[in-house]
């Protein structure tokens, strides 16, 4: 971690943080994370409730009995019965219990891979404000330096007070325009705070630069896995579908009558007539059928998703290599064309042409820069490195 250091932030002085300490932390306490950890509570207890017994069935019962003598007495009864489970069906049980709990991990791991995406994106908008920021504050150095030569040589007799005019207003333009970009910098960062979910504010340094993953292949994507666990859990419902019969139950009776006692054990067996499950059978083999084919497809989008980013991000890198070439032979000219029109040998127009095909290139620089790392952060999504 780099060493702490205090700034001034929008309000008052707050803490600089880096990125990677930055992230960690939003991650540990997000409230949106949070809650994953009571979905995984709810994925266990519906996984009791999907394999848990029914309850037993007590019937207690109380006769009075006339007898020929003219007198009565009571007899009674209890009785008792539990549904049992099939071997079977109890083994389909626990494997949907298993797939479905499996499907929420999953869920939870797609949910903390879009937070660092979305939050890594915010963090590259706000570099890219802080940014901008600092180039209108070069470009405002820049234009009021040649405001400062101007007042010199009209003072001086040597261009006219529209010249000069001209120059300071350019400088009280520039000026306006920084304003413009730290409106636009409070917004980004107060979004990346907002996402955050945390009632703090920290600030953030700006020297983060994001790199490609080492993986290449998006079949670890948290996305795919979800689609997968889905799958998973259709088949293992599928499975229990099948299983026409679930349940028997066992009952045990005793009667107590006033000149015998009656003693009963017996089981209920449902009789498979009309009710085969063959509907509930198709219908969850085509739910199986149908993640299977959502899978493949998601699959082979990503990856030509994966494929188009990684060739878009070498276009940037090229494209971000010529224009920091160009920059250095821009810097030179306009240091030369400044001295020149120091002792009248170059035009003003000429001079803040120079000085504004500068600006353009670095804010095309901040552009192209900012595109690479959204694209950046987009590949090792889509390759699994949020995950975990």
């Amino acid at each position: 971690m780099k060493k702490l250091f205090l700034v001034p932030l929008l309000i008052g002085t707050l803490q600089a943080q880096n990125f990677e300490a930055f992230l960690a932390e939003s991650v540990q306490k997000s409230p949106l994370l949070k809650t994953n950890v009571l979905s995984l509570e709810q994925a266990q207890e519906k996984a009791t409730l999907t394999t848990r017994y029914k309850n037993p069935t007590l019937s207690l019962q109380v006769s009075n009995f006339s007898l020929d003598t003219g007198n009565s007495e009571v007899g009674y009864s209890a009785g008792i019965s539990q549904p049992i489970r099939l071997w079977g069906v109890s083994g389909a049980r626990e494997d949907l219990a298993k797939a479905q709990t499996s499907q929420v991990k999953a869920g939870v791991k797609l949910s903390r891979a879009n937070f660092v995406k979305k939050l890594s994106s915010l963090y590259a908008k706000y570099k890219r404000a802080v940014g901008a920021e600092s180039l209108a504050k070069e470009e405002l150095a820049i234009a009021q330096n040649i405001a400062k030569i101007s007042q010199s040589r009209f003072e001086n007799g040597t261009i006219s007070r529209v010249k000069y005019i001209q120059a300071s207003l350019d400088a009280k333009r520039v000026q306006n325009f920084l304003a413009q970009t730290q409106v636009v910098k409070t917004s980004a960062y107060y979004r990346m705070m907002g996402y955050r979910g945390l009632s703090q504010e920290v600030e953030v340094d700006t020297e983060y630069d994001f790199s490609l993953s080492k993986l290449s292949e998006a079949i670890s994507n948290a996305q795919i896995e979800l689609s997968r666990a889905r799958t998973k859990s259709a088949q293992a419902n599928a499975e229990l579908n099948a299983n026409k019969l679930e349940w028997v139950s066992l009952y045990g009776q005793f009667e107590q009558e006033p000149d015998q006692s009656i003693a009963r054990v017996g089981v209920n067996l449902p009789l498979v007539v009309f009710n085969t499950k063959s509907q509930e059978k198709q219908i969850a083999k085509l739910s199986a059928d149908k993640e299977k084919l959502v899978t493949q497809n998601l699959t082979q989008q990503l990856t030509f998703k994966l494929r188009e980013l990684q060739n878009s991000i070498q276009t940037l890198e090229v494209v971000e290599k010529t224009l920091k070439e160009l920059l250095l032979s821009q810097k030179e000219l306009l240091a030369m064309y400044e001295e020149g029109y120091k002792i009248a040998n170059i035009n003003l127009i000429e001079l803040q042409n120079i000085k504004n095909q500068l600006i353009n290139t670095k804010e095309n620089l901040l552009n192209i820069t900012l595109s690479k790392e959204l694209n950046i952060i987009q590949h090792n999504y889509l390759t699994g490195s949020y995950n975990e």
